[in-house]
């Protein structure tokens, strides 16, 4: 697989051409995600604070920019670390895009328009947010279009673009088809990029991998069929939501010093697997709330106990203290996070965890057996975490998870885009509402677009596939206001 290999040969001809050695290809694709309407939906589609809550807080458009930035820095000392060359073009646009596919209000969106979806095809089809990045960079972002086939090719992104967003290489009717997953219609990119024996060691092992009993296997697999980029990505997401979020949390007063007993109940609950990692987990979580309030005190004794100044001010700017105090806390945890990530060569990990027996005898033969060239670059080397910092990453969301994601005010929220997401969907998956979709959906429509999902046995198919596509593309905004002129009752 060459930089200027894309997944379709549609559409890098001509005017393309003539753009040789201004732009190269991970530069066109991070230009033309940019420039896309999926991408400025972002601003207004929820992180965690929702459409309901302040304006001030981070959304998927800014959350992406920071993993974007996050993930150029973690590049950029890995290659003068390990003498690699790792494309920060290639980087920042897997980075750019790598939320893309995401529905209204976040992972509740996903949660409720997989079910619907599952329910109204009777489990053929499923919805997931990192497999619907992939389909809208290839097919709903409409910008090479073949008419003399009717072929749409969407940006027609490099298939190395596409490689550093695909996290999970499981197809939907080889998963659980709960999560983690990519949709059927694009097993031909796994093919591109891995060869037929890569489907077939799928087909073999599918079993294994979605029993419950086997899911470290399964993450395993996960990480061991990701390429360098997909790692880094994941790396800086991880970074950015164990901080930036929490930072949000601490803003909003929704995480202060008081939590510390709210989490630690949630830990000795059975929130982590194993004692000894709980205990770990908690001292982390510890250690926050410490370094929280000390920053709360310092800036309360430098207000209250300074001398007057030279104009006869008494006291300081305790909450822009505060502000910029705990602006140097987050940051200093995430440059602590990016300097301790390194590489470590696949083989070895393997060999390591075989010679400390902590796979099982088939675990080893489905790892080992893995059909990915871990000679090329971009597979030889797996991503870690020294010093426990990994450790430090889970308490800060377990952190977030219990005293953000279970406030009140929040579940509220949640409660009620959760009901706008339900009635939406039960409006648009009726053949009789199709003329309420926009346009351009109703073009797909009425030419067939849809068809491979079922129009001709089943026309509601290929209308679930398409109302599921329409749904996870709004912003939270507009689903709002379309729930607002469909059923309220006001004039």
């Amino acid at each position: 697989m060459t930089e200027n290999e894309r997944v379709f040969d549609y559409g890098y001809a001509g005017k393309e051409k003539k753009e040789k050695g201004v732009r190269s290809p991970f530069q066109i694709d991070r230009d033309r995600i940019i420039h896309s309407s999926a991408f400025r939906r972002m601003r207004n589609k929820t992180q965690v604070f929702g459409i309901f809550t302040l304006d001030y807080y981070r959304t998927r458009l800014t959350h992406s920019l920071e993993v974007s930035q996050i993930a150029r820095s973690i590049a950029s000392i890995l290659n003068k670390k390990h003498g690699l060359k790792i494309d920060a073009d290639l980087i920042e646009a897997v980075s750019l895009a790598h939320d893309i596919g995401h529905p209204p209000f976040g992972h509740l969106g996903e949660f409720i328009i997989n079910e619907k979806i599952k329910e109204a095809t009777k489990g053929k089809y499923g919805f997931e947010a990192n497999a619907q990045n992939i389909r809208i960079l290839n097919f709903l972002e409409k910008k090479f279009y073949d008419s003399a086939r009717n072929k749409i090719y969407g940006i027609n992104p490099s298939l190395k673009t596409i490689d550093g967003i695909l996290k999970y290489k499981l197809p939907y009717s080889l998963s659980d088809k709960n999560k983690h997953f990519i949709y059927d219609n694009d097993i031909f990119i796994l093919e591109k990029l891995h060869g037929k024996d890569f489907i077939n060691y799928l087909k073999k092992h599918s079993g294994f991998l979605n029993d419950p009993k086997n899911k470290e296997a399964k993450e395993n697999f996960f990480e061991s069929s990701r390429c360098l980029e997909c790692q880094i990505l994941n790396a800086a997401d991880d970074i950015a939501y164990a901080t930036h979020d929490i930072e949000d949390g601490v803003e909003s007063k929704l995480i202060d010093i008081g939590g510390h007993f709210k989490v630690n109940k949630y830990l000795k609950e059975g929130a982590c697997p194993g004692k000894d990692s709980a205990n770990k987990i908690a001292a982390q979580a510890d250690n926050f709330f410490l370094n929280l309030r000390n920053i709360f005190k310092t800036a309360e004794s430098k207000e209250t106990g300074c001398m007057p100044d030279a104009d006869g001010r008494k006291g300081s700017m305790y909450h822009i203290k505060v502000k910029t105090e705990l602006k140097e806390f987050f940051s200093n945890y995430i440059s602590k996070f990016i300097l301790n990530l390194d590489l470590e060569e696949r083989r070895d990990r393997i060999a390591k965890l075989k010679s400390k027996s902590k796979l099982k005898p088939k675990e080893n033969n489905l790892i080992l057996d893995v059909p990915v060239d871990f000679d090329d670059e971009s597979y030889k080397y797996g991503v870690i975490w020294k010093n426990g910092v990994n450790l430090e990453i889970s308490a800060l969301k377990k952190i977030s998870y219990k005293l953000v994601m279970e406030n009140r005010e929040i579940l509220l929220s949640r409660y009620k885009a959760e009901n706008i997401i339900r009635k939406l969907f039960s409006v648009f998956s009726e053949i009789k509402n199709v003329k309420l979709y926009p346009d351009d959906f109703q073009e797909l429509y009425e030419f067939g677009f849809y068809d491979g999902f079922g129009k001709a046995q089943n026309e509601k198919i290929g209308l679930q596939v398409m109302c599921a596509d329409y749904i996870s593309g709004m912003t939270d905004m507009y689903a709002i206001k379309l729930y607002s002129s469909l059923f309220d009752s006001g004039v």
